[in-house]
């Protein structure tokens, strides 16, 4: 088998060069390593450190969107196996063979390691990778937590076998701005089609959850309403019909939150205008 790692990335060109020399070090590298870089200007640095390496594909594309440079990424791999990180990581030096050995096991679909940095707060609703199609709550805890059979991944440390794409598809691009959600919607998927999802916390990496570049939004407006509008979107592709009703009600007061901590009432506005577009997405979508 051969092992493909995917790094989508956008605006974060210095990163993603020093994420490339963190990986030279790896003690089972990657077969191949395909670069998505949605960044509207070009960087020397970078282009001349992928030249003499045949083994690394990097991609220019114009149009963003996380969602979108996975599904370019998987286009373009040529891995059995194809591994998913974010641009601003630290791989441990195992990294890839954890990811690797996992599969030694043809029973094992897709695996998501620990991602210290984001989630080590420890969620004590539930256990790691797990969802709750009652009320929609999605547990992560990814920063924590035994091996052990999940329901999701985390976006910035997973992977999957080929043939789980060819079965289920790609990863969903109507989750716009912040992409909250596309990683769990297509786990979700993949667990629903019968892959088995392992947790493996010996698969690590620190996140450095940068504040700028990547899927972050440059205005509080922007984030709140992709926030608005994945949300529901995911509610509705994975929840119970009977969670959205509260739902609903616990969001709107939330945005209400925002617009007294903000001193904006127009903030409502745009979250609802966010969920109003995110009904309409699913529409298109279902």
């Amino acid at each position: 088998m051969k092992l493909t790692l995917v790094i989508p990335t956008l605006d974060r060109q210095a990163v993603v060069f020093n994420l490339l020399r963190h990986l030279e070090h790896q003690t089972r590298p990657a077969d191949e390593i395909v670069i998505v870089d949605q960044t509207a200007t070009r960087d020397a640095r970078l282009e001349e450190y992928v030249a003499p390496r045949p083994e690394i594909r990097y991609l220019r594309i114009s149009v963003k969107g996380l969602p979108n440079a996975r599904n370019v990424g998987i286009a373009h791999a040529s891995g059995d196996i194809l591994l998913f990180v974010d641009d601003d990581v630290v791989p441990d030096r195992d990294l890839v063979r954890r990811h690797w050995d996992s599969y030694s096991d043809p029973s094992v679909g897709g695996v998501g390691g620990r991602v210290r940095g984001g989630y080590d707060r420890r969620d004590r609703r539930g256990l790691v990778g797990t969802f709750r199609p009652s009320d929609g709550v999605v547990i992560r805890n990814f920063g924590e937590g035994d091996r052990r059979e999940v329901q999701h991944l985390p976006g910035g440390n997973m992977s999957f076998r080929r043939e789980v794409f060819d079965r289920v598809g790609r990863f969903e691009v109507a989750y716009g701005g912040s992409a909250m959600g596309e990683e769990t919607d297509f786990c979700l998927r993949a667990f629903r089609a019968g892959f088995r999802l392992i947790y493996d916390p010996s698969a690590v990496l620190d996140h450095l959850a940068l504040p700028t570049g990547g899927c972050r939004a440059p205005r509080f407006e922007e984030w709140l309403h992709w926030h608005a509008h994945n949300g529901i979107l995911f509610l509705l592709r994975h929840a119970w019909r009977t969670a959205v009703p509260i739902w609903l009600v616990k969001r709107v007061l939330r945005f209400g939150v925002f617009a007294l901590q903000h001193a904006s009432p127009a903030l409502l506005g745009v979250g609802l205008r966010g969920l109003l577009a995110g009904v309409s997405t699913y529409g298109k979508t279902a």
